[in-house]
């Protein structure tokens, strides 16, 4: 049952809730209409076609009786005008006349007789002792015309269509399919207030989750989804003050440690060395003032900037310069007309990191970027060292270094991967690490188009 299940579910089954909603609300009618037509064809269409077939065949055959009976021809003729007069019938006698050569003339066929058709029959068969011959679809579209052969002759009766088959059949079913497609564009405009808040709250969830803001959501729809969307915009509102509390205290502590360490590094100009001692100091406090050099410049990238459509090339030309510098080669294959939203100075910041980690190992750098069917993969590949597999994860952390015997003038803050993947993520993507096509490391960032 299991795989049988998930064919089905994969299948058959829509996956957005409108369509669900609008199955769950035609099938069962679309169901009921073809039952309710099944039993009325079968039931009321035929019964109804049966008793009636059955009143015109009485009265042919009451006529066929009394011509039968009859050998005068003038007293043939005024019989035939009072069945004119009194019934909707018009019977006509063509003395000589045979039953074979008027089907034949007729091009009647036994052979294309529908269920209907065939229950006429049956009812001319039980009132009707004679040869005769029936022609449904003759040139006259409102009569059916009834050939009875007699010893004197051929009897033609031309018989009213609506005496002997039901003509409201085909408005009913008119009626039935006019009636459904109007509850079904009735069901349309309903399940479309329902699903349609339901949609707009996903594209709210996953703005923010891609760490584009769009405000508080207004609350709109069924109860229930009203009450998703305040759950939604307090949850927002949470996160927001979360981040906005812990950027703002890290970012007061880094300026707070500013002033003493500023106050140390002058008052280590005016020590005399002793040793080296004294440099050393200098490097250490050198090193903290580089970490909250970092991390506040992160802070201001990331407080009250919004995210725009940015052409993707301009931003990676930005960081050229930097590897130039450093006399590293510096190649980018990427397509002018890539755009995505983006924070330009954060990701600015970002793109920073990513190059200055790879001009501090490699001579040579190249960054890729590629449009793919919901996102953009963006790669910057390098021909240092590189990093075994097993460091890829924890290079993200803070302060890790995969050389721990390095010294932190070779290896930075130690911060940069933290911060760029940080920065990836406020935009709703990820970065990770790899292997470059020349042996060293490879970042590859994913954002969502």
């Amino acid at each position: 049952m299991g795989p049988l299940r998930h064919f089905f579910n994969r299948t058959l089954i829509p996956r957005t809730l409108f369509w669900r909603s609008f199955l769950i609300v035609v099938l069962p009618l679309v169901v009921l209409q073809i039952v309710l037509s099944v039993i009325f064809y079968n039931r009321h269409w035929d019964v109804v076609t049966r008793w009636l077939a059955i009143g015109v065949a009485g009265e042919v055959a009451l006529a066929v009786e009394l011509l039968d009976h009859e050998q005068d021809r003038a007293a043939r003729r005024q019989m035939l005008d009072r069945f004119r007069e009194h019934t909707d019938l018009h019977i006509s006698l063509e003395p000589g006349g045979r039953l074979d050569e008027a089907t034949d003339a007729s091009g009647i066929s036994q052979n294309y007789f529908s269920h209907i058709d065939e229950k006429i029959l049956d009812a001319f068969r039980e009132k009707l002792s004679v040869p005769f011959a029936l022609d449904l679809r003759s040139e006259m579209p409102a009569r059916v015309v009834v050939y009875v052969q007699l010893e004197t002759g051929l009897l033609r009766v031309l018989a009213p269509r609506k005496r002997i088959t039901s003509t409201t059949t085909g408005l009913m079913l008119i009626w039935m399919i006019g009636a459904s497609i109007g509850l079904i564009a009735i069901a349309v405009y309903f399940l479309r207030l329902q699903a349609g808040p339901i949609k707009d709250l996903a594209e709210a969830v996953e703005s923010f989750g891609k760490g584009r803001d769009v405000g508080d959501f207004q609350p709109r729809g069924p109860a229930e989804i009203r009450q998703a969307a305040r759950a939604f915009n307090s949850m927002r509102n949470r996160i927001l003050r979360h981040i906005s509390q812990r950027t703002e205290m890290l970012a007061a502590i880094s300026h707070d440690l500013k002033t003493p360490l500023t106050r140390m590094r002058l008052e280590l100009e005016m020590l005399e060395d002793d040793g080296g001692m004294v440099d050393g100091l200098r490097e250490d406090v050198g090193d903290m003032m580089e970490l909250v050099e970092t991390y506040l410049a992160f802070v201001r990238g990331e407080e009250g900037e919004a995210t725009e459509p940015q052409l993707l090339l301009p931003l990676l030309e930005s960081v050229r310069a930097r590897a130039e510098r450093a006399e590293v080669v510096f190649e980018i294959l990427a397509d002018a007309t890539i755009e995505l939203p983006l924070r330009p100075l954060a990701f600015r910041r970002c793109l920073a990191n990513l190059v200055d980690n790879a001009v501090r190992y490699g001579k040579w750098i190249r960054i890729t970027a590629i449009r793919r069917s919901r996102e953009i993969v963006i790669s910057i590949e390098d021909d240092g060292p590189g990093l075994p597999q097993e460091h890829w994860d924890r290079a993200f952390q803070p302060f890790f270094r995969g050389d721990e015997s390095r010294r932190r003038e070779g290896g930075g803050t130690g911060l940069g991967l933290t911060i760029a993947r940080d920065i990836v993520l406020g935009h709703g993507g990820d970065l990770t690490l790899g292997r470059s096509s020349r042996g060293g490391c490879m970042a590859v960032m994913r954002l969502p188009a």
